[in-house]
């Protein structure tokens, strides 16, 4: 018995799925006799094939066209029987699939070839005018091999293409994208029996190299760190310089004022004097010779900090030190 399963599809004419779970899976819906199954193929995968090709008809009978597309499908790929496609390119019709209908039915015809009955051949080609009319070819030309070309968010195919895509007509989203390129991504509107090639460039994502520009703009230099270490030393040596100069002045007053008041005070060594009297100098001269180191230290810290950015290393090394005529500043810079 065979059970046809009829609907209004959108292609306009009555389309029937002709084959049941009862018969043979592979069966024709003519008396043509099925092809025998293939060595290669066990029986536990025809099996289950043909488990699915029912659940898939069920479905089918159901409305569930999705589900009854992903049954058949399976069916296909466990069973390699080209009688499937026909089911297959009926199913995507009714889901507006119309360029992957065209694609299963034109399988069909071709595989089976003497096989179909003049009537199943004349129905498909009949679709296959009809799926015309609401398909078109694309042809992406680019001069960038191995380029994924996506339409409509789904990778179709790498370039280069051998041959035009067949795509639904309307308007889909066209993106290009290579490693080391940007994008090309456009909008393409399609009526059917277009024809449509397009040449897109990609453009190379440049590679940043020192001191070479990118894109027209001018190289940035690199900014480098400002002497710190020295401005910071020689704003310290400034700082100790002056409080020493500072402290010693201090007891250097104190000692030259204690000298004017002993050369008043009956009992006074001479001895004592000339002591108190070294003592006051030497405390002074120090006083006098930090005062000059600090200016000079303020001076180079200055310096460095009105200099700003440098390319040069910061100072191995600064150091207070003390000369019989008085404290040294030692270092380099």
């Amino acid at each position: 018995m065979v059970v046809n399963l009829a609907r209004v599809g959108r292609v306009g004419a009555c389309v029937c799925l002709v084959l049941s779970a009862s018969e043979s899976a592979w069966a024709e819906p003519a008396a043509a006799k099925p092809p025998a199954p293939s060595a290669a193929i066990s029986a536990d995968v025809l099996k289950e094939a043909g488990e699915r090709y029912a659940r898939g008809l069920s479905l089918y009978g159901d409305g569930d066209f999705l589900l009854a597309l992903v049954e058949f499908e399976r069916a296909y790929q466990l069973s390699n029987n080209y009688k499937v496609l026909y089911n297959i390119g009926q199913v995507r019709i009714q889901l507006g699939r119309y360029a992957k209908a065209k694609e299963a039915l034109e399988e069909y015809l071709k595989a089976g070839g003497s096989n179909l009955s003049a009537e199943r051949t004349q129905a498909v080609n009949k679709d296959l005018a009809t799926l015309a009319e609401r398909t078109a070819t694309l042809k992406v030309v680019t001069k960038e091999a191995g380029a994924d070309i996506s339409l409509d968010g789904k990778v179709i195919a790498t370039s280069p293409l051998k041959e035009a895509l067949i795509v639904d007509a309307g308007e889909h989203n066209l993106v290009l994208h290579k490693p080391g390129f940007y994008d090309s991504a456009q909008s393409v509107t399609l009526a059917g029996h277009d024809q449509l090639e397009l040449e897109v460039e990609l453009k190379p994502i440049p590679i940043a190299t020192a001191g070479k520009p990118l894109d027209g703009q001018p190289a940035a230099v690199a900014p480098h760190k400002p002497a710190r270490t020295a401005m910071w030393v020689s704003w310290a040596a400034t700082g100790t310089l002056a409080a020493t100069a500072g402290i010693v002045g201090y007891f250097g007053i104190s000692k030259a004022n204690e000298l004017e008041s002993m050369r008043t005070e009956y009992g006074v060594t001479r001895s004592e004097l000339a002591k108190t009297e070294s003592q006051a100098r030497t405390l002074l001269t120090v006083s006098t010779v930090a005062t000059g180191l600090a200016v000079a230290a303020g001076g180079v810290a200055l310096y460095f900090t009105l200099k700003g950015p440098s390319e040069k290393p910061a100072p191995s090394g600064v150091a207070l030190g003390i000369a019989p005529d008085g404290l040294r500043l030692r270092g380099s810079f």
